[in-house]
């Protein structure tokens, strides 16, 4: 197009220089376009570079365009596969979970549900979806026990607390604890929640069986033991003034022994028909030294059999404590007891009293073996049981427990320290005040 108009451009003015000398020859004429040919060309390359320059640019424009756009796609990929990659991670660990774990959204609709928690509250992974778990309780009665424990809460669904609850599963009541946690995202704004079913079975299973047994054992030794009173009492009556001293001190030491048991398997007794199971004390005033000193003079008849020295300080003055005078004296022949059967032949036992304003201690250090310390922890458990620990073939473990349940019943504390190969040594602390003991 850009040619055509130039030539007629070219031709026009031809025609003008013609009119003007109309002699002219036509070979004139044609010489006069011919001249005016190359300058229109050269316009018409220059606008053609033009254009090409145009072309070139908005190719390479789109071309640099369309690799930053194949860039971003790439990252956007990876991203994506990173996500995927983390998700996959956050389900295996929620499907790993022993404990039935819900996810829910704000509204209480299901984000998440493993299979666990299906299998406990009978529902099929696939059909759950995003349901309301208040949708569900309409169909399904383990759902609605779970809302109906959740609304038992402080506040429905309350965060950070717990709450246990009961369902029938294959045959029998199973118990769980439903325990609620936050759902928070990156800023701390509230996603949700997250549900946690633990199954508690076995383990209310196991403390019915040991308050069975509590109850058993403390019942059955009820009736020897009262006859062991009896006879007691009958032997003093009848051999009391034949007696020589030393005879009297033992048969004194075995009533108050068997005082001490009847009194503390009557608590036991008493505490399994409890779910409480706390030890009560009947507070009275008290002087400690004097109790260690009683505790310790029958012992001495174990101590001197294995070459044992007692050893007891304690300041001149008396230590007057409120505390229950059957039951804290259990305690400290409890821990002498222990000492006596882990102290080698020849050994020291180490009794020390001591008091500060609010108050007072004891303290039972024997020269044994010494306690291994990843056993420390569980030292005061029911029923502790240590495989290596030959010397307490028999035990039923629940010595050093009842002491720690009689201490705290007094508001004091037990503890202990024990270094391998260098002893043991427990110490017991306990509020010099009455009004100090709640």
């Amino acid at each position: 197009m850009l040619e055509a108009s130039g030539r007629a451009r070219v031709t026009m003015a031809a025609d003008a220089k013609i009119r003007e000398n109309p002699k002219k020859s036509a070979s004139a004429r044609a010489r006069s376009i011919c001249d005016a040919t190359p300058r229109t060309l050269q316009h018409t390359h220059l606008h053609l570079q033009i254009l090409l320059a145009v072309i070139a640019g908005l190719v390479v424009g789109g071309l640099a365009a369309y690799a930053l756009v194949r860039r971003a796609e790439r990252r956007y990929e990876v991203r994506l596969l990173e996500l995927d990659l983390e998700r996959s991670k956050i389900e295996a660990i929620i499907e790993s979970v022993e404990d039935g774990l819900i996810v829910l959204d704000p509204s209480s609709a299901i984000v998440h549900i493993n299979e666990v928690a299906c299998a406990i509250l009978g529902l099929e992974p696939h059909t759950v979806g995003t349901a309301k778990l208040e949708r569900l309780a309409a169909d399904n009665p383990h759902v609605a026990r779970l809302v109906a424990a959740r609304g038992s809460l402080d506040g429905e669904g309350a965060i950070d607390s717990a709450v246990e609850f009961k369902l029938f599963l294959r045959g029998r009541d199973h118990s769980y604890i439903h325990r609620e946690l936050a759902w928070t995202g990156p800023g701390g704004e509230r996603l949700g929640a997250i549900l946690l079913l633990q199954d508690v079975t076995l383990l209310r299973d196991q403390e019915r069986s040991r308050a069975n047994l509590i109850a058993t054992l403390s019942h059955e030794l009820k009736t020897p033991l009262t006859s062991l009173a009896i006879a007691a009492e009958l032997l003093v009556e009848t051999t009391g003034a034949a007696m020589a001293p030393r005879e009297r001190e033992l048969l004194d030491t075995i009533r108050d022994d068997i005082g001490r048991l009847q009194a503390i398997a009557g608590n036991l007794l008493d505490a399994s028909r409890s779910s409480a199971a706390r030890i009560a004390v009947e507070r009275r005033a008290i002087m400690l030294d004097r109790v260690v000193r009683d505790i310790c003079r029958p012992l001495k008849l174990q101590a001197d059999e294995k070459r044992i020295k007692i050893e007891i300080i304690s300041d001149e003055r008396p230590i007057p404590i409120w505390g229950d005078p059957i039951k804290l004296p259990w305690v400290i022949t409890n821990l002498v007891g222990n000492a006596l059967r882990y102290s080698p032949v020849g050994g020291r036992i180490t009794l020390e009293i001591s008091h500060d304003a609010t108050t007072a201690r004891v303290t039972v250090a024997d020269s044994g073996p010494g306690i291994a310390p990843e056993l420390m922890p569980r030292i005061f458990e029911p029923y502790a049981q240590f495989p290596d620990d030959a010397s307490q073939m028999g035990s039923a473990g629940l010595g050093l427990h009842i002491a720690k349940e009689i201490v705290e019943a007094h508001n004091g504390r037990i503890y202990v320290e024990s270094e391998r190969g260098r002893g043991t040594t427990f110490a017991v602390e306990i509020p010099l005040r009455e009004e100090t003991l709640g």
